[in-house]
Protein backbone atom coordinates (compact mmCIF):
# COMPACT_ATOMS: atom_id res chain seq x y z
CA UNK A 1 0.00 0.00 0.00
CA UNK A 2 2.78 2.61 1.13
CA UNK A 3 4.79 1.33 -2.25
CA UNK A 4 1.90 2.44 -4.11
CA UNK A 5 1.36 5.69 -2.43
CA UNK A 6 5.26 6.61 -3.14
CA UNK A 7 5.33 4.98 -6.45
CA UNK A 8 1.94 7.72 -7.33
CA UNK A 9 4.04 10.20 -5.47
CA UNK A 10 7.00 10.44 -7.67
CA UNK A 11 4.99 9.91 -10.77
CA UNK A 12 3.24 13.07 -9.71
CA UNK A 13 6.32 15.17 -9.78
CA UNK A 14 7.08 13.66 -12.73
CA UNK A 15 3.72 14.79 -14.28
CA UNK A 16 4.41 17.88 -13.09
CA UNK A 17 7.53 18.68 -14.69
CA UNK A 18 5.96 16.91 -17.99
CA UNK A 19 3.39 19.83 -17.69
CA UNK A 20 6.09 22.10 -17.77
CA UNK A 21 7.52 20.88 -20.64
CA UNK A 22 4.50 21.34 -23.05
CA UNK A 23 4.11 24.83 -21.82
CA UNK A 24 7.46 25.74 -22.47
CA UNK A 25 7.26 27.70 -25.98
CA UNK A 26 10.80 26.26 -27.24
CA UNK A 27 10.66 29.19 -29.83
CA UNK A 28 11.06 31.91 -27.27
CA UNK A 29 13.95 31.67 -24.90
CA UNK A 30 13.01 31.81 -21.43
CA UNK A 31 15.32 34.11 -18.83
CA UNK A 32 15.57 31.46 -15.90
CA UNK A 33 17.74 33.84 -13.65
CA UNK A 34 17.74 33.61 -10.07
CA UNK A 35 14.37 35.07 -9.49
CA UNK A 36 12.07 33.08 -12.10
CA UNK A 37 14.24 30.18 -10.71
CA UNK A 38 13.07 30.65 -7.23
CA UNK A 39 9.44 31.24 -8.53
CA UNK A 40 9.33 27.79 -10.16
CA UNK A 41 10.82 25.63 -7.49
CA UNK A 42 8.13 27.51 -5.55
CA UNK A 43 5.36 26.68 -7.66
CA UNK A 44 5.92 23.37 -8.68
CA UNK A 45 6.92 22.57 -4.66
CA UNK A 46 3.34 23.76 -3.55
CA UNK A 47 1.82 21.82 -6.36
CA UNK A 48 3.50 18.95 -6.06
CA UNK A 49 2.50 19.34 -2.21
CA UNK A 50 -1.44 19.08 -2.99
CA UNK A 51 -0.41 16.09 -5.38
CA UNK A 52 0.77 14.44 -2.45
CA UNK A 53 -2.10 15.11 0.10
CA UNK A 54 -4.54 13.97 -2.85
CA UNK A 55 -2.68 10.70 -3.31
CA UNK A 56 -2.47 10.08 0.23
CA UNK A 57 -6.24 10.02 0.03
CA UNK A 58 -9.22 8.03 -0.47
CA UNK A 59 -10.43 10.44 -3.41
CA UNK A 60 -12.13 9.43 -6.62
CA UNK A 61 -9.92 9.43 -9.52
CA UNK A 62 -12.05 12.59 -11.62
CA UNK A 63 -10.64 14.59 -8.51
CA UNK A 64 -7.54 13.67 -10.05
CA UNK A 65 -8.16 14.42 -13.53
CA UNK A 66 -9.90 17.94 -12.33
CA UNK A 67 -6.28 18.83 -9.99
CA UNK A 68 -4.62 17.93 -13.29
CA UNK A 69 -6.09 20.66 -15.00
CA UNK A 70 -6.32 23.51 -12.19
CA UNK A 71 -2.57 22.64 -11.72
CA UNK A 72 -1.53 23.16 -15.49
CA UNK A 73 -3.98 26.72 -15.21
CA UNK A 74 -1.93 27.17 -12.20
CA UNK A 75 1.54 26.61 -13.92
CA UNK A 76 0.69 28.22 -17.15
CA UNK A 77 -0.66 31.76 -14.99
CA UNK A 78 1.83 32.72 -12.55
CA UNK A 79 5.12 30.45 -14.37
CA UNK A 80 4.74 31.53 -18.54
CA UNK A 81 2.20 34.36 -18.18
CA UNK A 82 -0.26 32.82 -20.61
CA UNK A 83 -4.12 33.14 -20.94
CA UNK A 84 -6.66 31.11 -19.44
CA UNK A 85 -7.89 29.66 -22.65
CA UNK A 86 -4.69 28.66 -23.49
CA UNK A 87 -4.10 26.98 -20.05
CA UNK A 88 -7.10 25.23 -19.97
CA UNK A 89 -6.12 23.93 -23.51
CA UNK A 90 -3.28 22.75 -22.57
CA UNK A 91 -4.27 20.91 -18.75
CA UNK A 92 -7.28 19.20 -21.37
CA UNK A 93 -4.72 17.81 -23.73
CA UNK A 94 -2.56 16.83 -20.81
CA UNK A 95 -5.17 15.21 -19.03
CA UNK A 96 -6.48 13.52 -22.18
CA UNK A 97 -2.64 11.82 -22.69
CA UNK A 98 -3.09 10.59 -18.57
CA UNK A 99 -6.27 8.93 -19.88
CA UNK A 100 -4.75 6.89 -22.45
CA UNK A 101 -2.32 5.93 -20.45
CA UNK A 102 -4.41 4.43 -17.86
CA UNK A 103 -7.04 3.13 -20.20
CA UNK A 104 -4.25 1.24 -22.06
CA UNK A 105 -2.57 0.11 -18.87
CA UNK A 106 -6.45 -1.49 -17.71
CA UNK A 107 -6.46 -3.27 -21.04
CA UNK A 108 -2.73 -4.50 -20.53
CA UNK A 109 -4.01 -6.09 -17.69
CA UNK A 110 -7.47 -7.00 -17.82
CA UNK A 111 -6.74 -10.76 -18.45
CA UNK A 112 -5.64 -10.71 -14.70
CA UNK A 113 -8.52 -9.67 -13.29
CA UNK A 114 -10.82 -13.23 -13.60
CA UNK A 115 -14.37 -12.49 -12.24
CA UNK A 116 -13.49 -9.67 -10.25
CA UNK A 117 -12.43 -6.04 -11.08
CA UNK A 118 -9.20 -4.29 -11.28
CA UNK A 119 -9.58 -2.17 -8.60
CA UNK A 120 -9.27 -5.62 -6.70
CA UNK A 121 -6.33 -6.63 -8.01
CA UNK A 122 -2.95 -7.13 -5.24
CA UNK A 123 -0.48 -4.45 -4.95
CA UNK A 124 1.86 -5.84 -7.43
CA UNK A 125 -0.79 -5.49 -10.60
CA UNK A 126 -1.79 -2.16 -9.28
CA UNK A 127 2.32 -0.83 -9.42
CA UNK A 128 2.79 -2.17 -12.88
CA UNK A 129 -0.81 -0.74 -13.84
CA UNK A 130 0.67 3.12 -12.64
CA UNK A 131 4.16 2.34 -14.64
CA UNK A 132 2.32 1.16 -17.60
CA UNK A 133 0.37 3.89 -17.84
CA UNK A 134 3.72 6.39 -16.45
CA UNK A 135 5.50 4.97 -19.96
CA UNK A 136 1.94 6.31 -22.21
CA UNK A 137 2.18 9.53 -20.61
CA UNK A 138 6.05 10.17 -21.17
CA UNK A 139 5.70 8.87 -24.59
CA UNK A 140 2.69 10.54 -25.12
CA UNK A 141 3.70 14.26 -23.57
CA UNK A 142 6.98 13.95 -25.80
CA UNK A 143 5.42 12.55 -29.25
CA UNK A 144 2.95 15.48 -28.78
CA UNK A 145 5.12 18.19 -27.77
CA UNK A 146 5.54 19.39 -31.61
CA UNK A 147 1.70 19.94 -32.25
CA UNK A 148 1.12 21.41 -29.20
CA UNK A 149 3.49 23.82 -30.05
CA UNK A 150 1.41 24.42 -33.52
CA UNK A 151 -1.11 26.21 -30.97
CA UNK A 152 -0.73 29.82 -30.59
CA UNK A 153 -0.76 31.27 -27.10
CA UNK A 154 -3.75 33.46 -27.82
CA UNK A 155 -6.59 31.81 -29.60
CA UNK A 156 -9.74 33.70 -30.69
CA UNK A 157 -13.10 32.05 -29.28
CA UNK A 158 -14.05 30.19 -32.44
CA UNK A 159 -10.32 28.47 -33.05
CA UNK A 160 -10.46 27.67 -29.12
CA UNK A 161 -14.28 25.99 -29.64
CA UNK A 162 -12.93 23.79 -32.58
CA UNK A 163 -9.92 22.49 -30.54
CA UNK A 164 -11.53 22.17 -26.87
CA UNK A 165 -15.17 20.50 -27.73
CA UNK A 166 -13.75 17.36 -29.19
CA UNK A 167 -10.87 17.08 -26.69
CA UNK A 168 -13.54 17.25 -24.20
CA UNK A 169 -15.89 14.48 -25.76
CA UNK A 170 -12.44 12.58 -25.93
CA UNK A 171 -11.85 13.15 -22.17
CA UNK A 172 -15.39 12.35 -21.05
CA UNK A 173 -15.44 8.65 -23.25
CA UNK A 174 -12.19 7.73 -22.08
CA UNK A 175 -12.84 8.66 -18.21
CA UNK A 176 -16.30 6.66 -19.06
CA UNK A 177 -14.55 3.81 -19.94
CA UNK A 178 -11.13 3.58 -17.91
CA UNK A 179 -13.59 4.25 -14.81
CA UNK A 180 -15.70 1.09 -16.15
CA UNK A 181 -12.69 -0.94 -16.64
CA UNK A 182 -11.12 -0.34 -13.51
CA UNK A 183 -14.09 0.01 -10.54
CA UNK A 184 -16.76 -1.83 -12.37
CA UNK A 185 -16.67 -3.87 -15.76
CA UNK A 186 -20.44 -5.41 -15.66
CA UNK A 187 -22.33 -2.55 -17.27
CA UNK A 188 -20.74 -1.41 -20.51
CA UNK A 189 -17.81 -3.92 -20.61
CA UNK A 190 -18.02 -7.88 -20.43
CA UNK A 191 -15.30 -9.67 -21.85
CA UNK A 192 -11.70 -8.87 -23.16
CA UNK A 193 -13.26 -8.25 -26.69
CA UNK A 194 -15.81 -5.38 -25.67
CA UNK A 195 -12.40 -4.39 -23.75
CA UNK A 196 -10.79 -4.29 -27.33
CA UNK A 197 -13.39 -2.57 -28.96
CA UNK A 198 -13.72 0.39 -26.06
CA UNK A 199 -9.79 0.40 -26.56
CA UNK A 200 -10.05 1.11 -30.72
CA UNK A 201 -12.76 3.37 -30.11
CA UNK A 202 -10.76 5.72 -27.41
CA UNK A 203 -7.62 5.66 -29.54
CA UNK A 204 -9.44 6.82 -32.92
CA UNK A 205 -10.70 9.38 -30.96
CA UNK A 206 -7.79 9.94 -29.35
CA UNK A 207 -5.44 10.66 -32.84
CA UNK A 208 -8.91 12.74 -34.29
CA UNK A 209 -8.40 15.29 -31.93
CA UNK A 210 -5.22 15.55 -32.45
CA UNK A 211 -5.82 15.81 -36.15
CA UNK A 212 -7.88 18.67 -35.49
CA UNK A 213 -5.39 20.56 -33.37
CA UNK A 214 -2.55 19.55 -36.87
CA UNK A 215 -5.14 21.16 -39.44
CA UNK A 216 -6.19 23.86 -37.88
CA UNK A 217 -2.66 24.91 -36.82
CA UNK A 218 -1.78 24.69 -40.10
CA UNK A 219 -4.48 27.16 -40.83
CA UNK A 220 -3.79 29.43 -38.54
CA UNK A 221 0.31 29.35 -40.33
CA UNK A 222 -1.81 29.73 -43.60
CA UNK A 223 -3.23 32.92 -42.65
CA UNK A 224 -0.64 34.19 -40.76
CA UNK A 225 1.39 33.77 -43.82
CA UNK A 226 -1.81 35.09 -45.47
CA UNK A 227 -1.42 38.57 -43.34
CA UNK A 228 2.54 38.80 -44.33
CA UNK A 229 2.10 39.24 -47.72
CA UNK A 230 -0.57 41.92 -47.11
CA UNK A 231 1.17 43.60 -44.75
CA UNK A 232 4.19 43.71 -47.53
CA UNK A 233 2.22 44.70 -49.98
CA UNK A 234 1.31 47.51 -47.89
CA UNK A 235 4.67 48.13 -47.23
CA UNK A 236 5.55 48.09 -50.80
CA UNK A 237 2.76 50.20 -51.76
CA UNK A 238 3.41 52.94 -49.11
CA UNK A 239 7.23 53.26 -50.54
CA UNK A 240 5.90 53.92 -53.82
CA UNK A 241 3.83 56.33 -52.07
CA UNK A 242 6.58 58.11 -50.16
CA UNK A 243 9.03 58.07 -53.29
CA UNK A 244 6.45 59.37 -55.57
CA UNK A 245 5.94 62.43 -52.80
CA UNK A 246 9.83 62.80 -52.56
CA UNK A 247 9.32 62.79 -56.44
CA UNK A 248 7.16 66.01 -56.58
CA UNK A 249 8.63 67.73 -53.12
CA UNK A 250 11.82 67.53 -55.65
CA UNK A 251 9.99 69.21 -58.63
CA UNK A 252 8.82 72.10 -56.29
CA UNK A 253 12.42 72.58 -54.64
CA UNK A 254 13.36 73.18 -58.38
CA UNK A 255 10.40 75.85 -58.77
CA UNK A 256 11.76 77.35 -55.29
CA UNK A 257 15.06 76.84 -56.49
CA UNK A 258 14.34 78.96 -60.17
CA UNK A 259 12.70 81.48 -58.14
CA UNK A 260 15.80 82.19 -55.98
CA UNK A 261 17.09 85.40 -58.24
CA UNK A 262 13.81 87.09 -57.79
CA UNK A 263 13.67 86.19 -54.01
CA UNK A 264 17.27 87.57 -53.55
CA UNK A 265 16.23 90.67 -55.79
CA UNK A 266 13.35 91.68 -54.12
CA UNK A 267 15.38 91.74 -50.53
CA UNK A 268 17.54 94.12 -52.02
CA UNK A 269 16.76 98.01 -51.80
CA UNK A 270 15.49 100.02 -49.43
CA UNK A 271 13.64 97.09 -47.22
CA UNK A 272 12.74 97.46 -43.58
CA UNK A 273 14.81 94.63 -41.63
CA UNK A 274 11.48 93.15 -39.98
CA UNK A 275 10.23 92.66 -43.02
CA UNK A 276 13.10 91.40 -44.77
CA UNK A 277 13.23 89.02 -42.19
CA UNK A 278 10.23 87.79 -42.14
CA UNK A 279 10.50 87.44 -45.54
CA UNK A 280 13.68 84.98 -45.24
CA UNK A 281 12.00 83.33 -42.41
CA UNK A 282 9.35 82.58 -45.16
CA UNK A 283 11.22 80.98 -47.62
CA UNK A 284 12.99 78.49 -44.56
CA UNK A 285 9.74 77.32 -43.71
CA UNK A 286 8.71 76.12 -47.72
CA UNK A 287 12.61 74.69 -47.47
CA UNK A 288 12.07 72.92 -44.09
CA UNK A 289 9.13 70.91 -45.17
CA UNK A 290 10.97 69.46 -48.06
CA UNK A 291 13.99 68.48 -45.56
CA UNK A 292 11.77 66.43 -43.20
CA UNK A 293 12.59 63.24 -44.50
CA UNK A 294 13.79 60.67 -43.14
CA UNK A 295 15.99 57.37 -43.53
CA UNK A 296 15.52 55.52 -40.32
CA UNK A 297 15.41 51.74 -41.84
CA UNK A 298 12.05 51.60 -41.48
CA UNK A 299 9.35 53.13 -44.47
CA UNK A 300 6.52 53.63 -41.82
CA UNK A 301 8.43 55.29 -39.12
CA UNK A 302 9.84 57.17 -41.51
CA UNK A 303 6.06 58.45 -42.94
CA UNK A 304 4.96 59.01 -39.08
CA UNK A 305 8.10 60.91 -38.78
CA UNK A 306 7.72 63.44 -41.66
CA UNK A 307 3.72 64.00 -40.37
CA UNK A 308 4.96 64.73 -36.98
CA UNK A 309 7.73 67.08 -38.32
CA UNK A 310 5.43 69.03 -40.16
CA UNK A 311 3.26 69.52 -37.47
CA UNK A 312 6.08 70.43 -34.91
CA UNK A 313 7.17 73.16 -37.97
CA UNK A 314 3.59 74.67 -38.27
CA UNK A 315 3.99 75.24 -34.56
CA UNK A 316 7.57 76.33 -34.38
CA UNK A 317 8.47 73.43 -32.54
CA UNK A 318 12.53 72.12 -33.04
CA UNK A 319 12.36 68.48 -34.24
CA UNK A 320 15.27 66.60 -34.41
CA UNK A 321 15.98 62.45 -35.47
CA UNK A 322 18.29 60.45 -34.38
CA UNK A 323 17.05 56.76 -34.93
CA UNK A 324 17.88 53.81 -36.71
CA UNK A 325 15.28 51.61 -36.70
CA UNK A 326 17.31 48.67 -38.79
CA UNK A 327 17.72 46.36 -35.89
CA UNK A 328 14.21 46.01 -34.64
CA UNK A 329 12.97 44.06 -37.53
CA UNK A 330 11.72 41.35 -34.38
CA UNK A 331 8.87 44.35 -33.52
CA UNK A 332 5.89 44.52 -35.81
CA UNK A 333 5.65 47.26 -38.13
CA UNK A 334 1.98 48.37 -36.13
CA UNK A 335 3.90 47.59 -32.61
CA UNK A 336 6.23 50.31 -33.30
CA UNK A 337 4.23 52.85 -34.76
CA UNK A 338 2.16 52.71 -31.44
CA UNK A 339 5.63 53.00 -29.82
CA UNK A 340 7.13 55.70 -31.87
CA UNK A 341 3.79 57.90 -32.54
CA UNK A 342 2.24 57.98 -29.34
CA UNK A 343 5.58 59.50 -27.61
CA UNK A 344 5.99 61.60 -29.77
CA UNK A 345 2.30 62.70 -29.76
CA UNK A 346 2.72 63.43 -25.87
CA UNK A 347 5.80 65.31 -26.96
CA UNK A 348 4.13 67.29 -29.25
CA UNK A 349 1.09 68.21 -26.97
CA UNK A 350 3.21 69.53 -24.30
CA UNK A 351 5.25 71.57 -26.35
CA UNK A 352 2.11 72.92 -28.14
CA UNK A 353 0.67 73.85 -24.25
CA UNK A 354 4.22 75.67 -23.95
CA UNK A 355 3.94 77.43 -26.94
CA UNK A 356 0.11 77.97 -26.32
CA UNK A 357 1.66 79.79 -22.43
CA UNK A 358 4.53 81.43 -23.86
CA UNK A 359 4.53 81.70 -27.63
CA UNK A 360 8.32 82.87 -28.02
CA UNK A 361 9.51 79.76 -25.77
CA UNK A 362 11.94 77.71 -27.10
CA UNK A 363 10.55 73.80 -27.68
CA UNK A 364 12.38 70.94 -28.70
CA UNK A 365 11.62 67.42 -29.12
CA UNK A 366 14.25 64.44 -29.85
CA UNK A 367 13.47 60.99 -30.96
CA UNK A 368 16.45 58.59 -30.11
CA UNK A 369 16.69 54.99 -31.46
CA UNK A 370 19.06 51.89 -31.61
CA UNK A 371 20.68 48.81 -31.07
CA UNK A 372 22.23 49.27 -27.41
CA UNK A 373 24.17 46.05 -26.11
CA UNK A 374 21.61 43.46 -26.20
CA UNK A 375 18.61 45.48 -26.45
CA UNK A 376 16.66 48.27 -28.57
CA UNK A 377 16.40 51.37 -27.22
CA UNK A 378 14.27 53.83 -28.17
CA UNK A 379 14.10 57.23 -26.18
CA UNK A 380 12.02 60.36 -26.72
CA UNK A 381 12.83 63.45 -24.74
CA UNK A 382 10.64 66.87 -24.76
CA UNK A 383 10.85 70.43 -23.13
CA UNK A 384 8.48 70.22 -20.16
CA UNK A 385 6.69 73.32 -18.32
CA UNK A 386 7.52 74.59 -14.79
CA UNK A 387 3.84 73.50 -13.86
CA UNK A 388 4.19 69.94 -15.27
CA UNK A 389 7.53 69.04 -13.77
CA UNK A 390 6.88 68.82 -9.73
CA UNK A 391 3.98 66.78 -11.07
CA UNK A 392 5.39 64.26 -12.82
CA UNK A 393 7.86 64.04 -10.62
CA UNK A 394 5.13 62.87 -7.78
CA UNK A 395 3.32 60.79 -10.86
CA UNK A 396 5.24 57.26 -11.15
CA UNK A 397 2.39 55.66 -12.95
CA UNK A 398 2.38 58.80 -15.50
CA UNK A 399 -1.54 58.86 -14.69
CA UNK A 400 -3.16 61.56 -17.63
CA UNK A 401 -3.24 64.87 -16.06
CA UNK A 402 -6.66 65.48 -18.00
CA UNK A 403 -10.12 65.64 -15.87
CA UNK A 404 -11.78 62.73 -18.23
CA UNK A 405 -9.35 60.08 -16.60
CA UNK A 406 -11.82 57.39 -18.45
CA UNK A 407 -11.56 58.56 -21.85
CA UNK A 408 -8.09 59.56 -22.05
CA UNK A 409 -4.43 58.59 -21.10
CA UNK A 410 -4.46 55.98 -23.73
CA UNK A 411 -1.03 56.58 -25.43
CA UNK A 412 0.98 55.81 -22.28
CA UNK A 413 -1.44 52.80 -21.98
CA UNK A 414 -1.21 51.63 -25.31
CA UNK A 415 2.94 51.54 -25.36
CA UNK A 416 3.23 50.12 -21.86
CA UNK A 417 0.75 47.42 -23.61
CA UNK A 418 2.80 47.07 -26.17
CA UNK A 419 6.26 46.90 -24.94
CA UNK A 420 5.22 44.31 -22.34
CA UNK A 421 4.37 41.58 -25.28
CA UNK A 422 7.84 41.80 -26.38
CA UNK A 423 9.31 41.36 -22.73
CA UNK A 424 10.30 44.89 -22.41
CA UNK A 425 10.19 47.88 -19.92
CA UNK A 426 9.27 51.33 -20.44
CA UNK A 427 10.59 54.14 -17.99
CA UNK A 428 9.54 57.88 -17.08
CA UNK A 429 12.07 60.69 -16.21
CA UNK A 430 12.23 64.51 -15.56
CA UNK A 431 15.79 65.79 -15.62
CA UNK A 432 16.62 69.61 -15.73
CA UNK A 433 13.36 69.94 -17.19
CA UNK A 434 13.47 67.60 -20.21
CA UNK A 435 10.71 64.90 -20.11
CA UNK A 436 11.79 61.35 -21.30
CA UNK A 437 9.81 58.14 -22.32
CA UNK A 438 12.36 55.44 -22.48
CA UNK A 439 11.46 51.89 -24.37
CA UNK A 440 13.94 49.32 -23.49
CA UNK A 441 13.43 46.09 -25.39
CA UNK A 442 15.27 42.77 -25.43
CA UNK A 443 16.92 41.52 -28.85
CA UNK A 444 15.28 38.05 -29.43
CA UNK A 445 18.71 35.58 -29.07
Amino acid sequence: MYGQIILKDIFSLLNILLLIYLLIDSKTKIDLGKNSFCSYILCIGCLYFIRIMENGTELHIVYNYVTIVIIAMIMGHFLFHYNLKYNLLIGSIFLSIVLLGQLLSCIFLYSYSSNGILAELPSKYQNSMIIISEIVIIIGSLGFKKIIEQIPAFLVGINMIIIIIPLLINIVVMAICADQLYYDKGIIIGNIWSAMTVMAVCIVMFIGTFSNIIILGNYLNVKKIENEKKLQISEISMQYDYYVKQSNDMENIRKLSHDIKNHLEALRGNVDYRQKMDYIDGIERKLSIYQSYYKTGNTFIDNVLHAKRLEALDKKIEFKVFADFSAFRRIKNEDLCVIVSNSVDNALRECQLMKAEDPEVECLIQLKARKLKGFLSIICENTLRESQVEFLKNNTTLETSKADKKNHGFGVKNIKSVVKDYGGEVSFHVVDGIFSTSVIIPIEV
